[in-house]
């Protein structure tokens, strides 16, 4: 028994001992010297290789959707530059006091395999992620629409693309985060230029010939008029007849995700050129239904 306690009394000096010397006070302080130093670094190579990645990205994309591509890799460039940081600025501290990163690393690969199965979803996510960002499928500033095996699932402005997630902003105002492997069906509606169409419809003992020349003349003002319209708008023709009417079909090439503002403009600068001509929209056609509606007349 004695020899038991000696050996605890030896046990407990030993992990005493350190702090009873005025040296390991002075290591200790040292190295917690060298870590704010390492830390204050880090901050320092982070903001300046944030300035260099946006200043790069800025010289390398000069286009209207060059500039929504920029946006989305300076985010995800940054990310990625921080955690490189942060990890070697982490590894350096733990190796100043003694503890083996690679055993460390080692352990970490072992737990990681072990719960790798319990996070394939997260995997699926981050891979997913990847394929959005270097195929170009959106950018951040873009409007999309997201379904997930045919269901729609939200619809607005990208605001941010992570590797594991996304952020979407609706245009009734929520924001939707959404795991990226849900993402299956993406509709991107700011990549290419839309189309505006509006039906006109117009009395039927107006000449055609010649509502569609002067028509056609005010059409070609609007291109300059509106930054929207990314050529003149045209007259399609005819689309239909009816008993009193007949209706012009007009389109117009919008810059991309512009065809509803495109056809508002259209309908409001139409209507006010109608007005102003004198060219008469169909009048409502007025039926008189008589008693006998629907009766049996054989009596």
């Amino acid at each position: 028994m004695k020899t038991f306690w000696n050996t605890l009394h030896g046990v407990f000096n030993s992990l005493i001992e350190p702090f009873t010397k005025s040296e390991t006070y002075a290591d200790l302080l040292n190295k917690l010297i060298m870590i704010l130093i390492y830390i204050i670094v880090a901050i320092i190579v982070i903001k300046v290789l944030n300035k260099s990645i946006e200043q790069f990205f800025k010289l390398q994309n000069r286009s209207s959707h060059g500039r929504k591509r920029s946006v989305t890799l300076t985010a995800l460039v940054k990310n990625v530059v921080r955690y490189v940081v942060w990890f070697i600025v982490l590894t350096t501290i733990l190796g100043k006091f003694g503890i083996s990163v690679t055993g460390l690393l080692a352990g970490a690969g072992v737990v990681g395999l072990a719960i790798g199965f319990g996070a394939q979803t997260i995997v699926k996510d981050i891979i997913t992620g990847f394929f959005i960002i270097f195929e170009n499928q959106f950018d951040v500033g873009d409007y999309v629409k997201i379904n997930m095996n045919g269901t729609p699932i939200t619809e607005g402005t990208v605001q941010t693309i992570g590797l594991r997630s996304t952020r979407i902003h609706a245009y009734t105002g929520e924001l939707t985060v959404l795991p990226n492997s849900v993402m299956s069906e993406i509709t991107n509606f700011s990549i290419s230029n839309a189309k505006a169409l509006v039906e006109v419809p117009i009395a039927m003992d107006e000449d055609v010939d010649k509502v569609e020349e002067k028509l056609s003349d005010f059409l070609a003002t609007l291109h300059s008029n509106y930054y929207i319209f990314v050529s003149k708008p045209e007259i399609l023709g005819i689309e239909d007849l009816t008993g009193n009417a007949y209706i012009l079909k007009v389109a117009a090439e919008t810059t991309p995700n512009n065809a509803v503002p495109g056809s508002r403009i259209l309908r409001k600068e139409i209507a006010n050129f109608l007005n102003k001509e004198g060219i008469k929209s169909p009048a409502p056609v007025m039926m008189q239904y008589n008693g006998q509606f629907g009766q049996n007349d054989n009596s």
